[in-house]
């Protein structure tokens, strides 16, 4: 996702190519009610920003999924209690105007740093036993260091993928341009890290502006 601002980004692909391509991503009619729906959802889910110029907001919740080992031999009963990362479109729109990959990915690794002092200030019955999170982006996660864990390709899967598609394309400069010049098809994988794992691979961060 490069691109500066003020300078003119490479031509936009139809809804026809990127069908062509092999992916489907929403019309540009559904924006505003895609933003809207998505506004409505992180409210209901209570997703709250890590710090408050950061790029990562942070859901609680339990796993529902089956039991699952980690490589640190944590593990992630059915009911544990798990931190599940999202992204803050608002802010990567902001800085999606000055090609958001680089700074992005200095902002979530401050958000992370933030995140484990608040992991360490928990009670430990009330600490996530892992963070986890839903991402097309899985490259960047491997190469910080998190498990990779491939998705079944589920009508929920799908319906993910779509979303994030929509999300991949709206917030940058190349818009359905990048779809088309992707290498392969955009697929979610979940990607995890025990909260012992995050406190050892980011702790020692900036302090928090929350």
């Amino acid at each position: 996702m490069n691109g500066t601002a003020g300078a003119p980004g490479p031509p936009r692909a139809s809804p026809g190519d990127a069908r062509e391509a092999g992916r489907s991503v929403a019309p540009p009619w559904l924006d505003p009610i895609l933003s809207l729906a998505e506004v409505v959802d992180r409210r209901r889910r209570h997703i709250r920003a890590i710090r408050r110029d950061g790029v990562l907001g942070l859901e609680t919740g339990r796993h529902h999924g089956p039991s699952l080992r980690l490589s640190d031999g944590s593990i992630v009963g059915h009911s544990a209690l798990v931190g599940y990362l999202h992204l803050r479109n608002d802010r990567v729109e902001v800085l999606a105007a000055h090609g958001w990959q680089s700074s992005g990915y200095r902002e979530a690794r401050q958000d992370l740093a933030a995140l484990v002092r608040w992991w360490e200030r928990q009670p430990v019955p009330e600490r996530p036993i892992a963070f986890t999170a839903t991402t097309v982006l899985a490259p960047f996660a491997r190469r910080d260091g998190w498990e990779l864990r491939p998705r079944p390709l589920t009508p929920r899967a799908r319906l993910d993928d779509w979303w994030m598609s929509w999300l991949l394309v709206h917030f940058n400069l190349a818009g359905r341009g990048r779809l088309v010049r992707a290498h392969h098809r955009l697929r979610s994988s979940e990607v995890w890290l025990s909260g012992p794992a995050l406190a050892a691979r980011y702790d020692g961060g900036p302090p928090s502006s929350t």
